[in-house]
């Protein structure tokens, strides 16, 4: 990350101004300052702001995690899951229903839990829920880290636990499932209400996705009101008031997921708006919402940004395909500097980042069949990590391929071979 990509994070209101950010130096593993939490690039893109929700706060603490416990398609599906609650049930997204759509998957490495990237989050099988196309991999999330902390102590504007290093050995709750018998209780309630919604392919992946993406709202991000009582355009919840063209919302959920979303697509089912509340069905809408007719919202947000123009506090930058990135934050490569005429980097597939994400190493890998060794990395530029394709990452390091070298050796012929050689000239020499 770079200082341009933070302010930009702030600009379009995914991190609040109260919150002092810090890009980091020359550090590969994280080591924040005391009082700072690490945060990811790669997981705003993805529905997290600052504060996190108290659902995504509830959710860490619950199962025992920490942001970097979590790769970035996770965010993806927690936030598609927040926008059905909200957007179509009327509710405030919790646990318990959530534990009978996805469970959790560790990821270890060598019998033992990765320290960045140790829980990945699936659909349970047999779940009405729409399966969300995520990308495979997002390569190098891990590096898109940066630092944040409150501006003022006494106010808390990040919501997040308080930074620990190691992977999540105890595995608090990842068994949780609120499955019940009970027909009236919540869950069945809404697993019913969910079937209901995606009959005859009503609703579907893509109508989640584009909820929050079309109305331009964090779903991990703490809020003043549900993205079912959002008023328009100029709704406080909103990261922007300038609103997006079809083409421009398929565009950036198809550079965060492999929807493949038309330019020309439609609704299956539309989300619920403050126009167009959602249906009273269950009990614990009354209670979060009182009587919607007497409610009073929080105000229309207006601040001196939206007075400059329409284009104010938008994130319209140039668009190029990515594979599974940081969508539209990322910049053609004109923009990016270092034009073509730089060092060329290692041959693909010939150099890698240690799978243990964090560890100082590299290694690099031997032609098939032969042993895999470590090499020294090249010296790492000082420019903090920014968005490239693929995820956020540093500059790759200049690994010395082995095959040079194999092709030298096996060029010059062995020792036996230029005896025997010798030999028969001066034989044929007399």
């Amino acid at each position: 990350m770079r200082e341009d990509d933070i302010e930009r994070l702030v600009r379009l209101r995914r991190i609040s101004s109260e919150v002092i950010t810090r890009v980091p130096g020359d550090e590969v593993e994280p080591r924040p300052n005391p009082g700072e939490r690490v945060v990811f690039g790669a997981h705003f893109d993805r529905g997290l702001g600052l504060p996190a929700s108290h659902f995504f706060r509830r959710f860490l603490d619950f199962f025992g995690l920490q942001p970097h416990h979590l790769p970035a398609n996770a965010c993806v599906l927690l936030s598609c899951y927040v926008a059905f609650m909200e957007g179509y049930a009327g509710l405030w997204p919790d646990i318990d229903f959530g534990s009978r759509l996805f469970f959790i998957k560790a990821q270890p490495m060598d019998g033992r839990l990765r320290a960045c990237g140790a829980a990945s989050i699936y659909s349970r099988p047999g779940t009405p829920f729409p399966k969300i196309p995520t990308v495979d991999s997002v390569k190098k999330w891990h590096m898109s880290f940066f630092y944040v902390r409150n501006e003022n102590p006494a106010f808390d504007r990040l919501n997040l636990p308080e930074y620990n290093p190691a992977p999540p050995v105890s595995r608090i709750n990842w068994g949780h499932n609120a499955r019940t018998t009970d027909p009236d209780a919540e869950v069945n309630l809404l697993w019913d209400f969910l079937g209901a919604c995606v009959s005859g392919s009503r609703m579907s992946a893509e109508d989640l996705l584009c909820t929050y993406a079309e109305r331009r709202v964090l779903p991990l991000q703490m809020r003043v009101h549900k993205i079912g009582h959002m008023s328009g355009r100029f709704d406080p919840t909103r990261t922007s008031k300038v609103e997006l063209t079809r083409a421009q919302v398929a565009r950036r959920v198809n550079n965060v997921t492999k929807a493949n979303m038309p330019e020309n697509w439609d609704w299956g089912l539309v989300p619920h708006s403050r126009a167009s509340p959602p249906e009273l069905l269950f009990d614990r809408q009354g209670i979060e919402d009182g009587d919607l007719a007497q409610r009073i919202w929080t105000p229309d947000h207006a601040d001196p940004a939206d007075q400059a123009g329409d284009q104010a506090g938008d994130d319209e930058l140039p668009e190029v395909p990515d594979e599974g990135g940081q969508g539209a934050a990322r910049r053609p490569r004109e923009q990016r500097g270092g034009g073509g005429g730089g060092r060329r980097r290692p041959p693909r597939g010939r150099s890698l980042r240690c799978p243990c994400a964090w560890a100082a190493c590299r290694l690099a890998t031997a032609p098939k069949g032969k042993k895999r060794v470590d090499l020294a990395p090249r010296r790492r530029r000082r420019a903090a990590i920014k968005f490239t394709q693929g995820g956020g990452s540093r500059p790759a390091p200049r690994v010395v391929s082995p095959l040079p070298r194999q092709r030298r050796e096996a060029d010059t012929p062995a020792f036996g071979a230029c005896a025997h050689a010798a030999h028969r000239r001066r034989a044929a020499c007399g």
